[in-house]
């Protein structure tokens, strides 16, 4: 098997990236023309942020745009918990712009499919379509607001899918 030179020497160059996810974005987002340090950074650390014990939170990637250097914070997300279900609403609510980065909305939303090349192909276009909302924010064709309220909305769409689980689990008994 052959892999294009430019993203494997990216993918094992880049040792501050620990898991495979963060480096298929860090991927991506060279792919799209974007520049590391100048237009993202990954795992930096913010402060006043409880469900942690030192209160601080290393937000897995940051974006800058480059008109005027506002920030977007991103959040990676495959599996979830109540835990980080708490603490993605606390980021959303803060003065700083979130963006959730959903990479398993077909496990969150929906119930398993045996149809896997149809869920592979739709996973593949929500990354893609995550990716290019990212890409706006940096070259300034997306605000962080707007980016914030998507995510927000996509948290929302989660929290009342999970509560309904809790009410059909509660009625199956």
């Amino acid at each position: 098997m052959t892999y294009a030179k430019q993203p494997i020497d990216d993918y094992h160059q880049q040792d501050y990236l620990k898991c495979f996810t963060e480096k298929a974005i860090y991927i991506a987002l060279l792919k799209k023309g974007l520049e590391y340090e100048r237009d993202f950074l990954f795992h930096k650390e913010i402060e006043d942020v409880p469900f942690n014990k030192s209160n601080k939170h290393k937000v897995d990637l940051v974006l800058t745009t480059r008109h005027d250097g506002d920030k977007l914070y991103v959040e990676i997300k495959g599996q979830m918990t109540y835990l980080e279900v708490n603490k993605l609403r606390f980021l959303l609510d803060r003065p700083e712009h979130f963006y959730i980065l959903q990479l398993t909305e077909i496990d969150w939303i929906r119930p398993f499919n045996k149809d896997k090349e149809k869920e592979f192909e739709k996973s593949k276009k929500d990354f893609e379509k995550q990716i290019n909302e990212l890409v706006k924010f940096v070259k300034k064709e997306k605000t962080g607001i707007e980016l914030s309220e998507i995510s927000r909305k996509r948290l929302e769409r989660y929290i009342k899918y999970r509560s309904g689980d809790l009410k059909r689990w509660k009625g199956s008994q």
